[in-house]
């Protein structure tokens, strides 16, 4: 008999990643579509006021939309522990959600002024009128770091002898 603790500390690791990707895949699917039909000037003008990636927007938008869009593959692929380089293809997943957040949330607080919360005890990280919160987009660093140092790379089915 297997111990049921390791089926849901799967099911819990194939979860996280699932969403996470579901989530980057909707937002890259966007863009990617956006740059195919050639009506890509917001993601240029996004990815130019970042100071890094403006040298290149054209490169660094193509980059984001299809790191964000395949994502989802390589996060499940790294589930699989059977599989070739599952573990590299799984933290190196889980850098680029890493990279991606880091940017995300770079952008929205720094470029558009955005800030954590709506409204709450600690005002520094209220954001101002008319302005958003990305307290969703935060919790994607948190996540990103799992999958880079803490997920389980596969279901490790152990037999129980007591009985």
């Amino acid at each position: 008999m297997f111990k049921i603790f390791n089926l849901f500390s799967f099911l819990t690791d194939l979860l996280i990643r699932f969403f996470l990707g579901l989530v980057f895949f909707n937002f890259g699917y966007g863009k990617l579509t956006s740059l195919i039909n050639g009506e890509a000037e917001n993601i240029f003008k996004m990815v130019e006021s970042i100071t890094f990636f403006g040298m290149a927007p054209v490169f660094f938008s193509w980059t984001l939309a299809l790191s964000e869009t395949l994502l989802i593959i390589g996060l499940l692929y790294g589930t699989i522990s059977i599989l070739p380089l599952s573990s590299f293809i799984s933290k190196a997943s889980g850098l680029i959600a890493l990279i991606i957040s880091l940017t995300i949330i770079y952008q929205h607080i720094y470029v558009w002024g955005d800030n954590v919360f709506s409204y709450g005890p600690i005002s520094f990280l209220n954001a101002a009128e008319g302005k958003k919160s990305i307290y969703g987009q935060l919790l994607f660093l948190p996540l990103s770091l799992y999958i880079i140092f803490c997920s389980r790379q596969n279901i490790n089915l152990n037999i129980d002898n007591n009985k």
